[in-house]
């Protein structure tokens, strides 16, 4: 007898309709604005550099080297996403790695020549995309969907594993 036992689906029951309005859902708002980013993104970058790689690049230029969790949190990646982000960069010649002085254990990020190159033709269309992001919105409201994201990620910050300054 080789039945299965444990929870059992009744079909004859009715499954009650959930009121929920996407249009409402702040992840799903979220992820179609992604979804709109990558796209503009996408357009101004046909060379493949991605918003993430972007973002180490940018952190590197500002703050030069840094360790590999100092840079993650700054550039506001996930450890996972850090990583692979790093070692795209590092393939690409645009970052190097170099054993952290200071700790042994740890890896210090830095720029390249190349990576400065790229940098800086990268900030006008990085500029570009975010104007694009905002198009149609007066600049009292292109302050308030800034502030109002940041404000969201404050709030949660102790969610995301960023380190503090």
């Amino acid at each position: 007898m080789g039945g299965v036992t444990g929870a059992r689906t009744r079909s004859d029951e009715a499954i009650e309709p959930v009121e929920l309005d996407l249009s409402l859902m702040v992840g799903h708002l979220l992820r179609a604005c992604q979804q709109l980013h990558l796209a503009i993104w996408s357009d101004n970058f046909p060379g493949g550099l991605t918003s993430p790689q972007f973002a180490v690049l940018h952190t590197l230029a500002l703050e030069g080297p840094l360790n590999q969790t100092t840079l993650r949190s700054r550039a506001r990646l996930d450890r996972s996403s850090a990583a692979d982000v790093v070692r795209r960069l590092v393939a690409r010649r645009l970052v190097s790695q170099v054993k952290d002085p200071a700790d042994a254990r740890r890896r210090v990020v830095r720029l390249t020549n190349a990576g400065r190159a790229v940098h800086a033709e990268g900030t006008a269309r990085a500029q570009r995309v975010n104007e694009a992001m905002l198009a149609g919105f007066t600049e009292a409201e292109r302050t308030q969907v800034v502030e109002v994201l940041q404000s969201l990620l404050h709030h949660h910050r102790g969610l995301l594993d960023y380190q503090e300054d």
